[in-house]
């Protein structure tokens, strides 16, 4: 794969977290009622893209070892942390390192893409608050997710 298709794919994947803004900022009234749904899609979407990953990797048994053993951490920040801030860092970092394993297979990597576009959606409007007006410490923080994948791409 060309870096142009796979930064684009990256910036694409990303920009989930500005669409997730940007709903918050629309109809600011429905994001109370609708965080316990915000919340539990947010874990659907994540057990989708390690579920697909453990599809693709299941015909090696040391890949799939990893791979559980990244799930169980990234299952362990998400229950740990309190901060949606903070364990939106971790995770965006760590599914740029999953945006770059799916990467090996056009299939895969178009689900995984489009699956980490869907849980930008919610991720950002959980994280946003029309009170402090943090759109840009977001987007800024969770850059990592560009920077990781597309540093990986180079190694």
């Amino acid at each position: 794969m060309q870096f142009a298709n796979y930064f684009s794919a990256s910036i694409i994947s990303f920009s989930g977290l500005l669409i997730g803004i940007m709903l918050a900022r629309i109809a600011p009234e429905e994001q109370k009622p609708l965080e316990k749904y915000f919340l539990q899609g947010r874990k659907a979407l994540l057990l989708a893209i390690f579920a697909f990953l453990a599809f693709y990797y299941f015909n090696n048994y040391f890949n799939l070892l990893v791979l559980l053993a990244y799930l169980l951490f990234l299952l362990l920040i998400e229950y740990k942390l309190r901060d949606a801030l903070k364990k939106n860092i971790v995770v965006y970092a760590l599914l740029g390192v999953l945006f770059y394993l799916s990467s090996k297979n056009t299939n895969l990597f178009a689900i995984e893409s489009s699956l980490m576009l869907l849980y930008g959606m919610p991720a950002a409007s959980l994280m946003y608050s029309r009170k402090e007006k943090n759109e840009y410490r977001i987007v800024f923080y969770n850059i990592g997710f560009v920077i990781m994948a597309n540093l990986l791409y180079f190694i």
